[in-house]
């Protein structure tokens, strides 16, 4: 039976390299979720014709802050990706005795 030996950046991958991108993406989507929560937060008070607390909201950088959060995803989730892309050669082990 042949086995493929995958790597990254010329290492082995593992149990516990693929352990810790699958934590970092766990951050990234809490990430997200604190993100949506922000955004049902103002869904909810425009809806709501709460006109002060959607003005608060965008004076004291709410808006910003979001942007933010969204751009530290979009970064974070690139260098995942990139930190999980195969070499291009996959060396082929053959476990028959």
């Amino acid at each position: 039976m042949n086995e493929k030996k995958i790597t990254i950046n010329g290492n082995k991958v593992t149990f516990d390299y693929l352990f810790k991108k699958a934590d970092e993406l766990i951050g990234v989507k809490n990430t997200l979720d604190s993100s949506r929560d922000l955004i049902d937060l103002l869904n909810s008070v425009f809806s709501n014709g709460d006109d002060f607390s959607f003005k608060y909201f965008i004076q004291t950088g709410g808006l910003t802050r979001l942007e933010l959060l969204l751009e530290d995803v979009s970064k974070r989730l690139e260098t995942i990706s990139n930190g999980i892309c195969p070499d291009e050669q996959v060396e082929v082990v053959s476990n028959e005795k």
